[in-house]
């Protein structure tokens, strides 16, 4: 019977709670292990809704000045109200609709690479990027973009080139446990 409980109590341990953080006029949630905090940021001009996301451990970014590893963030998309489900992720699988993507930050980034991805029933992109201005030759950035018939979600998250590799999967977790407003 003790190695039983011992198991029992030895499991729930491993369990992380979820953690999670709604923006209630919008829908914007995030919802993650307790390995992360998240925080409300924020409404600035281009975004209704903002989250940063911070390492539990009290990990920063690679970067300093940067409090957070990623930066959630939506903004209405008025245009996607008479889009269904379907006629959004066909949108956004177009080339069209990445070479807009891009070339609306083509000022800032150089892009290098783009990768399909799923997130709650909708198609989106993550773009990696490398800012232009002088200095952050070894900034990346990491670029979830998605849309969805109330608007657009951005999921950013940055490392130095030469942690990327390293920091991936922990940005894609935390870009998985982001539910847009749909």
């Amino acid at each position: 019977m003790r190695l039983f409980t011992a198991l029992c109590l030895a499991a729930l341990s491993i369990a992380a709670p979820a953690l999670a953080a709604e923006d209630k006029a919008t829908g914007l949630a995030v919802n993650l292990s307790d390995d992360f905090v998240i925080e409300p940021t924020p409404a600035d001009a281009n975004f209704t809704a903002n989250f940063g996301i911070k390492s539990a451990s009290g990990e920063t970014a690679s970067f300093e000045g940067e409090d957070y590893l990623c930066q959630v963030a939506y903004s209405p998309a008025p245009e996607n109200a008479d889009l269904s489900v379907e006629e959004i992720n066909a949108m956004v699988r177009t080339q069209e609709w990445i070479d807009l993507a891009k070339n609306t930050m083509s000022v800032i980034f150089d892009f290098k690479e783009d990768t399909p991805f799923e997130l709650a029933g909708f198609n989106g992109h993550e773009f990696v990027a490398m800012p232009k201005q002088p200095g952050a030759e070894n900034v990346r950035l990491v670029l979830s973009m998605l849309e969805t018939p109330k608007g657009r979600t951005a999921i950013s998250c940055v490392a130095d080139e030469e942690a990327l590799d390293e920091m991936l999967p922990t940005f894609r977790t935390i870009r998985d446990g982001v539910t847009p407003p749909a």
